[in-house]
This record gives C-alpha cells, structure tokens and sequence, in this order.
C-alpha cells in the first residue's frame, strides 16, 4: 500500500474504531474498488459520500459505521446494489396492506420473507386470500425473475 492509502486507511480505522472483520471487509472491498475502478485506496476512500456520512452530527459511530460499509458494498456489488434496489421497488409497487411485509436479506441470499399479522382467524383467513392473489400479480412474478436472474435489470 503507498503512503497515502495507508494514512486513509488509518484515518478510517481510527474514526470509525474499527474491528479486525470490519477492516478486513473494508480493505478487502476497497482494494476491489480500486482495482476494478483503477484508482487508489485513497481516492476512493476521498468519496463524497463518506465525507458526507463522516461529518454528519446527528450519526453515531455505529449509525457512521453501518452507513459507510453499506455505501461500499454498493460501490463493490454496484449490479447485485441495482438488484437489491429493483425489488424494493417492486415491493413498493405492491401497495401491501402494514399487515403484509415483504423483505429480502442483504445479498439477497435465503430468499423473500413474508410476515403476516393478523388479530383474528378471520382476518387471517381474508390475508390468506390476499397473499394467494399476490403471487399472481406482476410485480411479485417480477421480485422472483429478479432474485433467480431471470429478469435483467
């Protein structure tokens, strides 16, 4: 690493007081970065958006941390970002009820979760109803193209 890369490194390491997985996930992404983009730790890590993460007084270290690993992972992953992004888009799409949730993990491994809440039997029965015609819809058929690879972004 040159001087310079280090010296931000450092810098990050030392504001964020960062663990030994966290820095192994940033250096391992940011030098993918680099090689990828052809520039250096430093410029990378000379981003808008860290600046702008880093300086904001309303975070908190953990809240900096989170926000600044995720802006990397996206800038490393920029299609399975884009990916990511389509679905929750889609999800939106759906206008679900609040008793219907739809959510994929990061990385979008392990598949789509679906939560239900529901006070009665009844209404149970009614959001049954309504999760069976759900998979019908477009957009639903669009979520699992785009989780199989199907669907192209």
């Amino acid at each position: 690493m040159t001087e310079a890369d280090r010296r931000a490194l450092w810098g990050l390491v030392k504001d964020l007081k960062l663990g030994e997985n966290h820095l192994r996930d940033f250096l391992d992404w940011l030098e993918e970065i680099g090689l990828r983009d052809g520039v250096s730790i430093s410029e990378v890590l000379k981003g808008e958006f860290l600046l702008r993460i880093s300086s904001d007084p309303r975070l908190g270290r953990n809240d900096k941390l989170k926000q600044i690993k995720e802006e990397l992972r996206r800038r490393r992953f920029p299609r399975l970002a884009r990916t990511e992004e389509e679905i929750r888009r889609r999800i939106r799409e759906l206008k679900l009820r609040p008793q219907i949730q739809i959510s994929v993990p990061p990385g979008l491994e392990g598949g789509v979760t679906v939560q239900v809440k529901a006070a009665s039997c009844e209404e149970l029965a009614r959001l049954a109803k309504e999760l069976g015609a759900l998979s019908e819809r477009k957009a639903t058929k669009e979520i699992f193209g785009l989780l199989e690879g199907r669907l192209a972004i």
